[in-house]
């Protein structure tokens, strides 16, 4: 059960997440940061807002170690937290070191991240693809991305993320692009 703390929190949290508006979004972003900071003992989900508030920022980039640290320590702080562990592979990923995003994607408990919400376990599947297949195991990308394409056979009206990995790796000619796009008609 949530505390009173943690309700208002990812109350607010999820305003920030929604605004447009770049002077509420930066307004909400020192709120969090400053109810968090305030407290005496943080725990994995106020370090997982840590590094969420600072990536939802213009010049995450700039703030892209202390993210990683952030993230760390959420996951450092509750193991089980795979939200956290997808958070940090996605940063790795941003900033373009393939490697730490691959080994962190890979700790992700697939179980629970496919439980919670199907797209992102799908989208998970296609992040490891892309990181395979860009480390130079085009192989054994291309298995994952296969995988991929069987999810979107499978819940063509499920609402899954646009396969823009896969989409980067292969060649518009290739059998599981094809497929995809007759999946998912947007895309042509």
């Amino acid at each position: 059960m949530k505390s009173e703390f943690e309700k208002d929190i990812l109350g607010e949290y999820d305003k920030f997440s929604l605004s447009e508006n770049l002077i509420e979004k930066e307004s909400l972003r020192k709120s969090i940061r400053e109810k968090i900071i305030a407290k005496t003992e943080l725990n994995s989900l106020d370090y997982q807002l840590l590094g969420l508030i600072d990536t939802g920022s213009d010049d995450w980039r700039n703030n892209s170690k202390k993210i990683i640290e952030n993230f760390k320590k959420a996951v450092e702080k509750d193991k089980s937290n795979f939200m956290a562990q997808l958070y940090l592979a996605h940063i790795y990923h941003d900033i373009g070191n393939l490697e730490l995003a691959l080994k962190n994607y890979l700790k992700v408990d697939t179980k629970a991240l496919k439980k919670f919400q199907l797209w992102r376990y799908v989208k998970l599947i296609e992040q490891i693809g892309f990181c395979t297949y860009k480390l130079g195991n085009e192989t054994a990308g291309i298995v994952f991305f296969e995988k991929v394409l069987n999810w979107y056979m499978k819940t063509p009206e499920n609402g899954l993320a646009r396969p823009s990995e896969l989409l980067e790796c292969l060649p518009e000619n290739h059998r599981i692009v094809i497929e995809i796009k007759k999946i998912e008609d947007y895309l042509e």
